[in-house]
């Protein structure tokens, strides 16, 4: 063999040396930078984890709303408004269903006769109907709330 080929070699050898130590080193940079992602992930979890007696503190708070308590005062508050609008409401519904049932008796029991005899105009109808409508929506919105 020549010295000139010899050396051709070893060049060769070199330079895929130098390519597998570049990339060694980058995958090693990649390591190191994931080791300290997962550790800074770590640390941080642990430091906003919620620990145990916080758990059990809000177990024990859903538990006694569950139960039929109430959390705070003013979840208290809310509730008890609520109940007394509900009531309020059911008043009122009560009242109208009276006077319509009222309206309905004394026309004298036809009341296909007393709508011909007493002609409605479209828009008192509709308003009337509409203020019986939204009443119930409200009292359904309301009952659901109280649930």
């Amino acid at each position: 063999m020549s010295l000139d080929g010899l050396r051709a070699w070893i060049g060769e050898v070199e330079r895929k040396l130098g390519m597998r130590t570049r990339v060694f080193l980058v995958l090693v940079a990649i390591a190191i930078g994931g080791g300290a992602t997962g550790i800074y992930l770590a640390l941080e979890a642990a430091s906003e984890s919620v620990s145990k007696d916080e758990v059990q503190a809000l177990q024990e708070r859903v538990e006694a709303t569950a139960a039929g308590g109430t959390g705070t005062s003013e979840e208290a508050a809310t509730v008890a408004a609520i109940k007394a609008e509900l009531e309020t409401l059911r008043t009122q519904l009560s009242e109208l269903q009276s006077e319509q049932g009222a309206k309905g008796t004394s026309s004298g029991g036809n009341s296909s006769q007393a709508e011909k005899a007493t002609p409605k105009s479209g828009a008192s109808a509709t308003a009337k109907d509409g203020a019986t409508e939204s009443a119930k929506e409200k009292l359904k919105e309301l009952l659901e709330k109280a649930k």
